[in-house]
């Protein structure tokens, strides 16, 4: 699609079979709030606080894409996590789904599988799976878990990955029964998916050290992502599809891949050609930094792999301009429309402002003040959930008067 400097993040755009009125999407965001199941061991189900969560920040016309929900048991790993593979938890997505519409919302259910970054402890006694047996280096600590090391993952047998596959399909059925507008595939943040298309040559530091059609190879590496979404587009249809990637990750023991550049526009390339939703690219980022330039000059002595600038446009370009393409990462007021006015993005997606702010679509149209995130209540679970995810102190100082504590955004 051709862009002009006319485009912005209020023009309409259709994203699959969703026609949305604005290019404001609410990021997935890991909350930690859902409920321990009774039925389940070791599964956690969506409730009531987060149907008001995603409720207030439904728009008309505004897509919302879910926090990552785990597609078996196996995939798991955290405490507080809502998984989308059981009857219980279909029931409380579907309160969810209902909700979002009902306010002209649309809503994509993430589906993810966190591989060797969960341990047995959180799966009922199963070893994590990964596409190696690399353990992740460091300590496993999560809020109510006991801080312990990682352990050495299984290597995925042919059988495990086709499992995997059909793990990723029942959600995405499951997701459609919901009511779901689609789902988006979590292939990035140092998760299973991303384990398997790792893009580091030196084994000290690779994940995926496999000899077999998932190895070696740039082609090898994507193919179990590709094979993923060709078995999605298959069961649901392609305008039902998403993917997350994130090229300049640095998160779950990412690794900056001498041949980064190859790796993602190959697989950018590839999945151009399936008529996805959208595919969803998180930008190389420094924190708190607002304009492209600024980010540039942060990132270029961090990330080196043969490009003259570290940015999404080789992706961009490799997919092509009939797949959406979602933007997500550091971005503000200020650079919301950066992006899609010099070509490199369609839509754009907010974490951290969505967090403090619910009514951000509102805020950010009528050019309104924003509050400033508490990044110690992102990751739940807490005793007081609902405090930094549906309730905040900040708003509370603001209507009695008190601006001094009502911590608005810079």
């Amino acid at each position: 699609m051709t862009k002009t400097l006319e485009v912005d993040i209020w023009t309409p755009i259709k994203i699959g079979d969703c026609q949305l009125a604005h290019r404001v999407v609410l990021a997935p965001l890991t909350r930690n709030r859902a409920s321990k199941s009774e039925r389940y061991p070791s599964t956690w189900v969506p409730n009531d606080l987060m149907k008001e969560y995603y409720v207030k920040r439904a728009t008309p016309g505004g897509l919302i894409i879910t926090e990552a929900t785990p597609v078996s048991l196996r995939a798991s790993g955290l405490f507080g996590i809502p998984g989308s593979f059981t009857d219980e938890q279909q029931a409380g997505w579907i309160s969810i789904v209902s909700a979002v519409h009902e306010k002209g919302g649309y809503i994509f259910n993430q589906l993810w599988h966190q591989g060797r970054t969960t341990h047995s402890a959180l799966i009922a006694g199963q070893q994590p799976e990964s596409s190696s047996n690399i353990p992740m280096q460091g300590i496993f600590q999560w809020n109510g878990f006991d801080a312990r090391p990682f352990e050495v993952p299984k290597p995925m047998t042919q059988e495990d990955i086709s499992n995997t596959q059909n793990d990723f399909v029942n959600a995405a059925q499951k997701a459609m029964e919901v009511g779901f507008d689609g789902i988006e595939v979590h292939a990035g943040n140092g998760y299973y998916l991303e384990q398997l298309s790792d893009t580091t040559l030196c084994a000290y530091f690779s994940v995926n050290i496999r000899t077999d059609k998932y190895g070696g190879s740039v082609e090898k590496r994507c193919r179990f992502v590709l094979e993923t979404v060709r078995r999605l587009c298959e069961a649901i249809g392609p305008s039902k599809v998403a993917v997350r990637l994130t090229p300049f990750g640095m998160l779950f023991g990412q690794t900056f891949g001498e041949n980064r550049l190859e790796q993602w526009s190959y697989l950018c390339g590839e999945l151009g050609k399936f008529g996805l939703a959208y595919v969803h690219l998180v930008e190389p980022r420094f924190d708190e930094l607002k304009s492209a330039s600024e980010k540039q000059d942060a990132l270029k002595d961090m990330i080196s792999n043969g490009q003259e600038e570290v940015s999404l446009k080789p992706f961009r370009k490799a997919l092509g301009s009939s797949t959406p393409l979602i933007t997500a990462g550091g971005f503000g007021p200020e650079n919301a429309n950066e992006g899609i006015q010099n070509g490199t993005s369609d839509l754009v997606a907010f974490g951290r402002y969505f967090v403090a702010n619910p009514d951000l679509v509102d805020r950010l149209k009528n050019k309104e003040a924003l509050y400033k995130w508490d990044r110690s209540r992102f990751y739940g679970p807490f005793v007081d959930n609902e405090v930094g995810y549906t309730v905040f102190p900040s708003r509370e100082f603001a209507k009695k008067g008190d601006i001094s504590k009502a911590q608005l955004a810079d």
